[in-house]
């Protein structure tokens, strides 16, 4: 089990909530009353795009800015396979660059923004509303 924390997606929908490894982000916010925009639900219109942070340590509000490095491996970061179409979609919107995208391929990390369609809870996380 690890700890999921919701923020800035309004009213009753900022919290804490505990998750099981392996589960879907978009049904964990769902089954906990926190309401990211959906349309399509398998990855290709990016309705449910979200900023992710990785929790390595209790959560500290300074280390919820994300610092990604898109030419290199992170050992801190969790090792995450991320669909073709979910890194496409992303690029495409605009919210991660081709070359993000083609480093999270390589080195099977996740990049800060994700589908909650799409994303396998790995460890613990902050979830904010991707603008």
């Amino acid at each position: 089990m690890v700890n999921i924390i919701f923020c800035g997606f309004g009213e009753d929908m900022d919290k804490l909530v505990v998750a099981k490894e392996g589960d879907l982000l978009l049904r964990v916010a769902e089954s906990n009353g926190v309401k990211i925009p959906t349309e399509c639900k398998d990855g290709m219109c990016g309705s449910c795009a979200v900023n992710i942070t990785e929790l390595h340590e209790e959560p500290n509000p300074a280390q919820y800015e994300s610092k990604v490095d898109p030419d290199g491996w992170d050992e801190q970061k969790y090792t995450t396979y991320m669909e073709d179409k979910e890194l496409d979609t992303l690029v495409e919107m605009g919210a991660i660059s081709k070359k993000e995208a083609e480093s999270a391929q390589q080195y099977a990390q996740q990049t800060p923004v994700r589908l909650a369609c799409q994303c396998i809870i790995k460890g613990p996380m902050l979830i904010k509303p991707f603008e």
